[in-house]
């Protein structure tokens, strides 16, 4: 399944909107900001369908996502230059280039659960998910969310293997 994540700029708690192949809008992206923490609501129609707080303390940037099935976090620890990014209460972990978005996320047995990739177009830059289990689908666009706000906001080159 391949579906589409762009910025949306259109109004002030806009932050994405998901949309499939045929330009069909999936999911709203919203969020909203207090101090050092982030809250992003993922949207379908006009029901929440998963919650990603991102939160910051030094060196250490956590976001934590729950869904109806599922809740996990990421936590991205930076030292010496070098960030690492692990999974908790999910088997996931990165292979790839996360600063020029082209990054897969693999399951604990290795096997590729979504690809991820940049793409261009005339009208906008999306980054281009292609799930390879339905079952994940909120999970990868969660981890899309959380790590795409990491490398449009950190200059550092971020890279996993």
């Amino acid at each position: 399944m391949k579906i589409y994540l762009t910025r949306d700029k259109s109004q002030e708690n806009s932050r994405y909107i998901v949309y499939s192949e045929t330009g069909q809008v999936l999911y709203k992206i919203v969020g909203k900001r207090k101090s050092s923490v982030e809250r992003t609501y993922i949207m379908k129609d006009d029901a929440c369908v998963a919650k990603i707080r991102d939160a910051h303390l030094g060196p250490i940037r956590t976001c934590y996502v729950t869904e109806a099935d599922l809740s996990f976090h990421l936590v991205f620890t930076t030292v010496n230059n070098k960030t690492s990014i692990t999974f908790h209460g999910l088997s996931f972990h990165l292979r790839g280039d996360l600063l020029f978005k082209s990054y897969d996320l693999l399951n604990i047995d290795n096997s590729v659960v979504a690809c991820v990739c940049r793409r261009f177009n005339s009208s906008a830059d999306a980054l281009e998910i292609n799930i390879n289990d339905k079952n994940f689908e909120l999970a990868c666009i969660s981890t899309a969310v959380c790590l795409d706000s990491v490398c449009t906001m950190d200059s550092m080159a971020l890279q996993a293997t």
